[in-house]
């Protein structure tokens, strides 16, 4: 009845419901655009950042499908689209890493600090990272892995006649039900569990943003619990990386100022890290 009364409701106001396979193939085009974005300008940590979500984003459309989905076609198209998006992690973790020390720096004015030549540093380290990106090896691999999703969707035929309204309605109250309780048990000093919470979490509040339509009302409180908690969870695995990053860098540097600057602000990431107890 519900069903019916939502599709009436579209029909009188001159509206249709975006259909499953328009949804991924949307964000599949979104993928190429934002591919073109980043080679135009590989600088912007933004592009990156925006690139890598567009793979992550339609990886995580395709998870939150795969009860529907040919475990082979699924397991194919989830391989290749994890492949595409590793392929910009080292940058991302970069970009991250500088947003987080500027970040120090501003709330930490020192003359007596050589901040300048801490960010040159940090910005010829990601030079090298980017580069790596933009290899023809790299580019040709990431084509590669990107195509064979797209070849995918070309034959991807999801059933009219199943009640995708029930489906995803369902599957957000079992996804967001199994997620609250991990979150709810979840020590946060246990690093792989809080990034594994965190990526169940990312692709909860995607699939509420992309199918929302099938399900307003439950969507929109799912999409809301699920960025809490992959926030509160983000700032603790990005601050694990930003640490183990910088404890390295300190580690390689002959230039005492920059050791002391990167353990500064790796101790600061630390209490990120560690911290005494959760948000409410």
């Amino acid at each position: 009845m519900a069903n019916v009364l939502l599709s009436e409701i579209l029909k009188r106001e001159g509206r249709t419901m975006k259909s499953i396979l328009t949804i991924l193939q949307r964000q599949y085009d979104l993928i190429e655009k934002e591919l073109i974005r980043y080679q135009n300008n590989p600088y912007d940590a933004d592009r990156t950042h925006d690139l890598r979500v567009a793979i992550r984003t339609l990886r995580g459309l395709f998870k939150f499908l795969k009860r529907d989905l040919p475990p082979d076609i699924f397991a194919d198209i989830d391989k290749s689209l994890s492949k595409a998006a590793k392929i910009f992690n080292d940058l991302r973790e970069f970009d991250v890493l500088i947003a987080k020390s500027s970040e120090f720096a501003y709330n930490h004015p020192e003359k007596r600090t050589d901040y300048r030549h801490f960010f040159q540093n940090f910005r010829t380290k990601r030079k090298k990272v980017m580069r790596k990106t933009l290899t023809k090896t790299v580019q040709k691999k990431l084509t590669t892995n990107l195509t064979k999703v797209k070849d995918q969707l070309g034959i991807l035929d999801f059933d009219e006649e199943t009640d995708w309204n029930k489906y995803i309605y369902q599957e957000l109250k079992r996804r967001k039900k199994k997620l609250t309780k991990f979150y709810d048990d979840l020590d946060f000093k246990d690093y792989t569990r809080v990034h594994h919470i965190r990526k169940k979490a990312k692709t909860l509040r995607y699939s509420a943003t992309y199918f929302m339509d099938f399900a307003p009302k439950k969507a929109k409180k799912v999409r809301k619990k699920a960025k809490k908690i992959q926030d509160v969870c983000g700032n603790i695995t990005d601050a694990h990386v930003n640490y183990g990053l910088l404890y390295d860098f300190a580690a390689q540097s002959d230039n005492q100022n920059d050791k002391n600057l990167l353990l500064r602000i790796a101790q600061a990431q630390q209490k990120v890290y560690n911290p005494d107890k959760k948000e409410d």
